[in-house]
């Protein structure tokens, strides 16, 4: 039996309007799309100086890099680092650079239940410093890659910063 002619036959679906066209400004904007990036946060970086490891490190060889910008981070995050692609570090004495990062690696280890409070649950404290980058030519390149900044170190300890302040 011919269906156009049935009366028990199915109407075919009704006639749906055109979705309307996207509207560029609000992807630009971030109103579609929303949803995939709520449940990702970005990456956290605690920034200082060398200075800020007063109380920690030895008084001579804090005194004497006093200005030189630090870092730690969650380890997996420091692939996402072009710190030193926007900033090419001139080569240091070895000794120098091993004595640093041992400073760097003892006060991650002293610490780690602190830095993980802010940076989030982690087996490997990424840490670094920068040989002639300055603390806002450092500070302005983790921002550009992505990361959330907190300044959470003061002498010797991770003194997270306070709700209030932001």
């Amino acid at each position: 039996m011919d269906k156009r002619r049935d009366p028990k036959a199915r109407a075919g679906a009704p006639e749906q309007p055109e979705p309307a066209p996207l509207d560029e400004e609000a992807l630009e904007e971030g109103e579609e799309g929303e949803d995939e990036d709520e449940d990702e946060l970005a990456p956290t970086v605690i920034v200082g100086r060398f200075g800020d490891l007063r109380g920690f490190a030895d008084a001579a060889l804090v005194k004497k890099h006093a200005e030189r910008p630090i870092w730690f981070l969650i380890e997996d995050d420091a692939d996402l680092v072009e710190l030193f692609v926007r900033h090419p570090e001139k080569p240091a004495p070895r000794a120098t650079a091993e004595t640093l990062l041992g400073v760097l690696r003892s006060f991650a280890a002293a610490e780690s239940e602190a830095l993980q409070a802010l940076l989030g649950p982690t087996d490997q404290i990424g840490f670094g410093y920068h040989e002639n980058a300055s603390f806002d030519d450092v500070v302005a390149s983790f921002e550009d890659d992505g990361f959330e900044v907190a300044f959470a170190l003061y002498e010797g300890k991770v003194v997270p910063e306070d709700e209030d302040d932001e």
